[in-house]
């Protein structure tokens, strides 16, 4: 019997598997009145039971269209779509393998009243720079989120890291109906955000609010995701929650509430684990953490402060994060957006290294033992008001504001051998550091527009100040061997602290040769950054039983200026089929530096440097494009490697500033193809860059061949070049 059963089992999947069968729909489109090709208008047959998307495809630069699948339906329905025209119905029966449908002629859509619609929705639309993606024409599983839909469409990766890209351009952005959404993290978004929410899907080249007023062309390099709410999800209350535990106290929970009513939009979240696990954005959290003066904490348990690295290893983190979005329209002229987000993370991490170093003439060895715990928190929060008086004036405010704190307790011990493995140093290291950070930036940009053909002035301001205070308590051991042995013993506490005043403005003026197409772009910008930099490390008096007695040669008081002028030009132009742009623009610069403990150390440095930047991109058609550009950039030295004076807080590497560097020229020359093929739904993409970098600044470091301490110091190279090649199938 169950034999027969097998058979019957067999035979049914057979016969399932056989009522399958292979189409090819052909066809060309043209418009009805002026009989022209109409590229990227968007075919596709669905299933008549459920409407369920069967396959499509997209029309080339002739108007010429070819799809191909396979079905066991016995009837389908034919679907063409294109921006301003009538939607195209006919009902095919699948009688036969192969369908030449000829030329159709798209009607205009004249939206006439009383005229009978179909009520379709293309799966991929194309409209001019937007690509726009249909959600229900894409299948996920039921409890999916904004991550696994974006894994479902063509084109479109995300790494392990929840890195986005899109045809091998980075997703910098993502947005909830044109609205910023807990920040600039793309993470949070993807995510805490469920699928079935969301209507349609558009991917559009980065740009700023005034850069998108004034037509501009964005950023070709990064590309933005809106994500577009359901109708009836922009009315009404909607979240998730989730929540495990498992062995050895393990835990992991994360909700999410929204009340959505049309312009107002409110989001809170919540959510904390100590499995590792990132929550709702390590990103964002790593972007808080490394605010506002040189704290950064890495999602591998590794994190650095004042400098100072801690960890490497994975770790144990246990982290909480809760935040809050608004989204509202004050009015009739504003638009505001605002979010608040906080996190904090407790991590212990113990790591172990060894490490072999090989110089021209000889090598040696080292291995290290770290432990470390950290307490983090963080607090951010940012406002957006977008502001259009009318049609030709807009005006755009974002402050921001952040803060953190941190506790670290870090021990490591390390040695070094030489090549016939003798001993020749060692050092312990103990420190307590507790930090505070806080930061706050404000951006406004105004941008009037002259008649409509393309011209606008802009004027935009940017400040930024920021003060980081830091403790640290470091006991430390160093033993020198050889011939002349040495042991280094540091009680010491430093107070650190740091300011930063930052204020830039920047006027452009662009002036159309021809009405919105070829523009000439006058730019004028002035930048000015001033930094307190004072560290004062004191070392254990026995007697006051007191950290009191100071210690100069570990302590540092610096006042850096750095201002810079820069006039500009561009000439920008803008097609239907390729766009190129090239700016030109002379930097002249000022680096100044006051060393208040060691006056003969001051430093004063002017640079003038040429600033160039040229692309090009050329669109074959909707399914390929190429792109290619050049940028000439100047990196001036930053502040530590101009310092002249030694820094010996590391008993075993001494590192002295240069105060003659020169800037480094980067030469950057970059070309790339994208293609694809929305038949078979796979893509290509090939991309090549180059880069030749003079007077190059690069660290030179002498190692003692008897105790191996190391002296390092910084100099200017040339002939500094790479090059990478990548290519995507």
């Amino acid at each position: 019997m169950r034999q027969i059963l097998l058979l019957a089992t067999l035979l049914c999947v057979s016969l399932s598997f056989s009522q399958a069968k292979e189409f090819k729909v052909t066809g060309k489109l043209i418009d009805e009145v002026d009989n022209v090709p109409l590229e990227a208008a968007t075919i596709y047959l669905q299933r008549v039971k459920d409407s369920s998307l069967v396959t499509y495809t997209i029309s080339d630069r002739n108007g010429v269209f070819s799809l191909k699948g396979e079905t066991a339906d016995a009837d389908l329905n034919l679907f063409v779509s294109y921006v301003g025209y009538k939607t195209f119905f006919k009902a095919l029966k699948m009688d036969k393998g192969e369908f030449n449908l000829g030329t159709i002629a798209l009607e205009v859509n004249s939206n006439v009243l009383g005229e009978i619609v179909l009520q379709s929705t293309a799966p991929v639309t194309i409209k001019k720079d937007t690509l726009e993606f249909n959600v229900s024409s894409f299948k996920t599983r039921k409890d999916a989120n904004v991550e696994d839909l974006l894994k479902a469409l063509p084109g479109v990766e995300i790494d392990a890291e929840g890195k986005i890209t899109v045809n091998g351009k980075e997703v910098n952005k993502i947005l909830v109906n044109g609205k910023p959404f807990f920040g600039n993290d793309p993470t949070i978004t993807t995510k805490n955000l469920t699928k079935d929410i969301i209507e349609k899907i558009q991917i559009v080249d980065t740009k700023t609010k005034s850069e998108a007023f004034t037509g501009e062309v964005g950023d070709k390099e990064n590309k933005t995701i809106n994500l577009t709410i359901k109708e009836e999800n922009n009315k009404g209350v909607f979240g998730r929650v989730s929540a495990g535990a498992g062995t050895n106290e393990r835990y992991e929970f994360a909700g999410m509430l929204n009340v959505f009513d049309n312009d107002q939009r409110i989001s809170v979240l919540a959510g904390g684990n100590n499995t590792n696990s990132p929550g709702f954005s390590f990103g964002e959290i790593s972007k808080m953490f490394g605010r506002g003066g040189g704290m950064n904490f890495n999602s591998n348990g590794s994190f650095s402060i004042g400098g100072r690295s801690f960890g490497g290893g994975e770790g144990i983190t246990t982290s909480q994060n809760a935040g809050v979005n608004y989204a509202d329209k004050i009015g009739e002229f504003t638009d505001v957006s605002g979010d608040y987000f906080f996190a904090s993370s407790s991590s212990g991490n113990e790591s172990a290294s060894q490490r072999e170093t090989i110089l021209s003439d000889s090598r040696f060895f080292t291995n290290s033992n770290t432990q470390s715990v950290n307490d983090t928190e963080s607090h951010q929060a940012n406002l957006e008001f977008e502001i259009e008086m009318d049609s030709t004036l807009q005006i755009n405010i974002v402050p921001s504001f952040s803060y953190s704190s941190s506790n670290t307790i870090f021990n490591n011990n390390i040695e070094t051998l030489d090549g016939e493995r003798g001993l020749t140093n060692q050092s312990s290291v103990g420190s307590n550091v507790e930090s505070f950070a806080k930061e706050f930036s404000n951006e406004i940009s105004v941008t009037k527009r002259f008649g409509s053909k393309g011209s606008f002035l802009r004027l935009e301001l940017k400040n930024n100040t920021s003060q980081d205070e830091k403790e640290d308590f470091l006991n430390s051991v160093t033993e020198i061997f050889g011939a002349s042995p040495e042991t280094i013993n540091r009680d010491q506490l430093t107070i650190g602290d740091n300011a930063r005043n930052g204020l830039s403005s920047e006027i452009t003026y662009r002036l159309p040769i021809l009405p919105n197409k070829l523009f000439v772009n006058f730019e004028y910008e002035y930048a000015l950054s001033q930094d307190e930099n004072r560290q004062s490390t004191f070392d254990f008096n026995t007697t006051d039983q007191n950290f009191t007695d100071f210690n100069v040669d570990l302590s540092t008081d610096f006042e850096y200026t750095d201002a810079q002028v820069i006039p500009g030009i561009g000439l920008t132009y803008r097609g239907e089929k390729w766009s190129t742009r090239f700016n030109l623009s002379y930097n002249f610069r000022t680096l100044k530096n006051e060393d208040l403990l060691r006056p003969q150390f001051n430093v004063e440095r002017d640079f003038k440097n040429i600033q160039m930047r040229y692309n090009l991109n050329y669109r074959f058609s909707p399914k390929s494009s190429i792109y290619m550009g050049y940028r000439l950039s100047n990196d001036t030295p930053p502040l530590r490697q101009l310092q002249a004076f030694a820094d010996v807080s590391n008993p075993l590497n001494t590192v002295t500033g240069n105060s003659n560097l020169e800037p480094s020229n980067r030469h950057f020359l970059y070309a790339g193809y994208n293609g694809f093929d929305w038949q078979k739904r796979t893509g290509v993409y090939a991309n090549i860059s180059a880069n030749v970098t003079n007077n190059q600044i690069v660290s030179k470091t002498i190692v003692d061949p008897e105790t191996l301490k190391r002296t390092t110091t910084y100099v200017n190279v040339n002939g500094n070049y790479n090059f990478g090649v990548s290519r995507k199938l």
